[in-house]
């Protein structure tokens, strides 16, 4: 065996064992959830990385967790740009554990943040530079269409605090069947849109949507409301 037959061999198994270790950081994942509460629950998900207080080795063991999981999040950055549909899928269903049926028609240049707590149903949808964040619970239902560069926020920054820290400001997202959610979309969290309602293009979401409703605009216009009804 020659030395770039020794490489390319040593590169396979650092793949695979890579594999190997985000399936089982996925899977303590899934068991931390449902040993402290519902996937789908309103909990906050905190990304705090101070240590200080840790000790030996309780310390280097959260400082290395940490950067697994900045790795798995690069990782899936670069996933998202892999010219191969059913690579991305097959990678995210059984790698990363995504509830995501067979016939889901995922783009690239997507980004996904925890994906173990994001549910697809079957027949959906989901358009190039769309971003998912299931941090803390994400349910898509089935025949959902995403349009170009939708984004699902299901986390965000408290204001009013010191740190920035997002504190109980996050809540699950659920879209209902048969719903659209056009291009540059935002959907803010503890929001659910409702069976077939339409969320136009540039639409800023920060309160649920009623079944078959059709919303648009943003609450930057008058700083408030979530949405205004587009009359049809």
């Amino acid at each position: 065996m020659d030395i770039v037959q020794e490489v390319l061999l040593v590169l396979v198994w650092i793949y695979l064992l890579d594999h190997v270790a985000t399936y089982s950081y996925c899977k303590l994942q899934i068991y931390k959830d449902k040993k402290y509460g519902d996937l789908m629950e309103d909990k906050p998900q905190y990304t705090d990385a101070d240590v200080s207080n840790y000790k030996f080795p309780k310390k280097q063991v959260k400082v290395l967790f940490h950067l697994y999981k900045g790795w798995i999040r690069y990782k899936l950055n670069v996933l998202g740009r892999i010219p191969c549909h059913s690579y991305r899928n097959w990678i995210l269903r059984h790698v990363y554990l995504m509830k995501m049926s067979k016939d889901v028609v995922l783009y690239g240049g997507f980004e996904i943040r925890f994906p173990w707590k994001i549910e697809i149903g079957e027949g959906t949808i989901i358009g190039d530079e769309c971003k998912l964040d299931g941090r803390n619970g994400l349910k898509i239902g089935k025949n959902v269409n995403f349009s170009t560069g939708a984004w699902i926020w299901t986390e965000q920054h408290d204001i009013n605090d010191a740190m920035f820290g997002s504190n109980n400001s996050g809540g699950p997202v659920e879209i209902g069947d048969r719903a659209w959610i056009s291009s540059r979309s935002v959907i803010l969290p503890h929001n659910k849109i409702g069976e077939g309602a339409v969320v136009a293009a540039g639409a800023v979401v920060t309160k649920s949507v009623p079944a078959y409703a059709i919303v648009g605009g943003g609450p930057g216009q008058d700083y408030w409301p979530a949405y205004s009804y587009i009359k049809v």
